[in-house]
Parts: C-alpha cells; sequence; structure tokens
C-alpha cells in the first residue's frame, strides 16, 4: 500500500486502528505492540507502519494541547509539531500581509497551517512548497478536512518562483546538525539569506524564524508573545511593521516603537528604593524595543543591560510583572540573612537573578529561611559594577 494515495477517509480510519491500538498500552511502543499492529494493518509496510505511529503519537499530543483545539480534526507528525505555529500566530501572520486576492508563495509547507489561513484569509491561491513528502500529503489532509484544496509542491522551497505581485511566507525547518549552519546565524532550510532575497522581491513578505535569533543588518524583526513568553519572531518585508514591534497575540496589544534611539532615565543604585516599583517586562518585549518602550512610558533603569525597569507607579500588567520594593542595598550575603530574619520571609520566597555571578538555589542554601507564613522575592542584580539585592514583593 502507498499511504500517500489514501484519500481523507482511508488515512484517518489507518490513523484511528493505530491509535486505537496504541492507547491500550498509553502510547508506550514495545515489541509485542508492534507485532499487533503488524498483524492489525498488513497492508503496511516497516517504513509506512512507522510513520502511522509518528502521526498517531504526535496527533494525540496535539489535541491534549488548548491551543489547538480550534483546528481539529488536524494531523501531526513529530518535525511538524515541534516547529508548528499555533493558530492564532498563523492568523495574525496572513492578516499583516493582507492576502486575500492574491497568490500566496509558500517556501515551507510544514502543518499546512499558514496555508490554511491564507486561504482562510481570501488568497486567490497557495503555491506551497516541500520537502518530505510525507509532510506535504499530510498538508493536504489537513486543508481538506476543513473544506479548502491545498497540494504542495514537493520540492525544495528555495526553488520556488516569487514576483513582485506575489505574497511570500517562510517558516524555515530547523536543522538539528550544527554542521550544517553558515551564513546567517542559526540552522534553517532553506538558508535563510535565500529566503531573504525572495521576501525583498515579494509584494509583501514575512519569515518565522526562532525569537532568540539576533540577525544584524537592515531587516524588520516583530516579536510575537503569549501569556509570559516570547513565542516567535517574523522578519517583515514591505509592509506597516516597525523595527522592534511587539504584540501579545493572547491581549491583542502592540506596542509599535516611536524611535529607535530613545533610552529612557539612567538611575544609582541608591536611588532605587526611592521608586515603588521593580518591572520585569514581557519577554516578548526584551527582545524588541524595551529601551524606546520604558522612554516612551517613563520607566527607569538602574542598569542599561539588564532589563528590570523603575517606576513610581502601576504600569499595564499585560506587558510588566510588577514587585513593591522594600529595601535595596549592595550584595552581602551576611547583610541578606539579617534582612529575611527581620522581615520574617519563609523558604517559599522568591529569588531572581538578571546579571548576577550566582544562581538562586546557590544563594538559597547560604540562607536560613523563617517558618512563617510570610514570603517574598529577592531580586539578585547588577548596577553598572556593584551587584545588588532588592527585596520586594510580587504584586
Amino acid at each position: 500500500m502507498n499511504i500517500l494515495t489514501l484519500d481523507a477517509s482511508q488515512f484517518s480510519a489507518l490513523v484511528q486502528t493505530v491509535s486505537s491500538i496504541l492507547e491500550k498500552t498509553g502510547f508506550i511502543i514495545t515489541p509485542s505492540v508492534i507485532e499487533t499492529l503488524r498483524h492489525s494493518c498488513s497492508e503496511l509496510d516497516r517504513e509506512e507502519l512507522s510513520v502511522l505511529i509518528d502521526i498517531a503519537i504526535h496527533t494525540r499530543k496535539a489535541q491534549y494541547q488548548d491551543q489547538y483545539k480550534e483546528v481539529l480534526p488536524w494531523y501531526f507528525t513529530e518535525q511538524t509539531l515541534m516547529q508548528c505555529s499555533e493558530p492564532s500566530f498563523a492568523t495574525y501572520a496572513m492578516s499583516i500581509l493582507d492576502v486575500k486576492g492574491l497568490r500566496v508563495v509558500e517556501s515551507c509547507t510544514g502543518a499546512g497551517m499558514h496555508a490554511l489561513s491564507a486561504l482562510k484569509e481570501g488568497a486567490a491561491d497557495v503555491m506551497s512548497h516541500e520537502t518530505n513528502p510525507v509532510i506535504g500529503y499530510i498538508a493536504t489532509i489537513n486543508a481538506g478536512l476543513h473544506g479548502y484544496v491545498l497540494e504542495p509542491t514537493i520540492m525544495d522551497g528555495a526553488l520556488a518562483n516569487v514576483s513582485s505581485e506575489d505574497i511570500f511566507w517562510a517558516d524555515p525547518s530547523r536543522r538539528k546538525d550544527m554542521q550544517h549552519r553558515k551564513g546567517l546565524t542559526g540552522y534553517y532550510s532553506p538558508e535563510l539569506e535565500v529566503l531573504i532575497s525572495k521576501a525583498r522581491m515579494s509584494k509583501r513578505g514575512g519569515i518565522k524564524i526562532a525569537p532568540g535569533e539576533r540577525i544584524e543588518g537592515d531587516l524588520t524583526r516583530e516579536f510575537l508573545g503569549i501569556g509570559r513568553e516570547c513565542r516567535e519572531q517574523i522578519l517583515w518585508f514591505h509592509t506597516s511593521i516597525v523595527d522592534g514591534q511587539v504584540t501579545l497575540i493572547d491581549k491583542q496589544k502592540t506596542f509599535i516603537p516611536q524611535g529607535a534611539e530613545l533610552i529612557p532615565d539612567l538611575v544609582g543604585h541608591e536611588s532605587i528604593a526611592q521608586y515603588q516599583y521593580i518591572l520585569e517586562p514581557h519577554r516578548a518585549l526584551i527582545r524588541g524595543s524595551l529601551s524606546a518602550n520604558y522612554a516612551e512610558f517613563g520607566i527607569a533603569v538602574f542598569d542599561r543591560n539588564i532589563a528590570y525597569g523603575l517606576s513610581h507607579e502601576q504600569k499595564d500588567i499585560d506587558w510588566y510583572v510588577h514587585f513593591n520594593i522594600l529595601h535595596c542595598e549592595r550584595f552581602s550575603r551576611k547583610r541578606l540573612q539579617e534582612l529575611l530574619l527581620d522581615l520574617d520571609w519563609n523558604a517559599k520566597t522568591e529569588i531572581k537573578k538578571r546579571g548576577f555571578p550566582m544562581e538562586p538555589d546557590e544563594v538559597r542554601k547560604q540562607l536560613k529561611f523563617s517558618e512563617s507564613d510570610q514570603a517574598g522575592v529577592i531580586i539578585l542584580t547588577r548596577c553598572n559594577d556593584d551587584h545588588v539585592m532588592i527585596l520586594c514583593k510580587r504584586i
């Protein structure tokens, strides 16, 4: 049997058969389970059975992840589940690209989430490319389950033809082998240089890369967050996005920096306690234009290389975690112990650090806590050449 020739109902039935057998053992693969699967799915060869097991396991994992509930049924492999954007992120990307009535050229199909979003947003056509025929086939099945036609071309996305009238999108695979790393930072296939050149020749384009990548050059970067995490970074081309822009997908909030040259006020460690709050910014904001954000909203810093901010008033809680400052001075383990006794804080006290030479657990082992029901937060950080300790309460 060639599973790539099955229609959606046949494929779904086959995956269900494999899943039902795996469920009886809690999805634990043993020789006896393999033998049962071979007997029940005798028409499959070993490679096809391995593919179906992969799909059954990772589709089940996705079913227990809230972010994919809105697109179920949807099939995943280990690779596509690991790299797939959440539906809300894919919808956001296609809305920024304004795909309605235009052809979308996609370099890397993956699970097909962005292709489906493009079709839902009214794209005239989606020309998707995928090197793995199994992944391309599953993307076709997924789109069909939602009433759309998607037939990826099985070829390297680096060879995709892009015109100045096309919308270009790429979510390149992350390579696991460091030996393949070259050019721009990161492990990507196709190479980022190739994808960037295609995006630049398109009408509008976007390339999803890892949120921690720092790529130099004349590029426009946006950082996307959800919860307290920075989940994605997108390189945009010919759109209205401003470099360093940050969007919280779940909160539908966006920070647009007004100028990269803006910098916040800088204060010494002796002034920290004069502020009421120390702020811990959203991770997406840290990746984006944090300095411009602090400058625009009147938030000071005590070290330009440390992300913590200082404020006399509470700010938007979606962007910042607030801690009420109780005390601040240069770090001393002996003095810290005295303060803990005075405050009567117990072992549930948090210890956080930025720019501090010791790990929180290492510091914790050197301290004694009370048996009270009171706990606080100890922030260990750096202020220029000094290491300081800030004792505070989480708001």
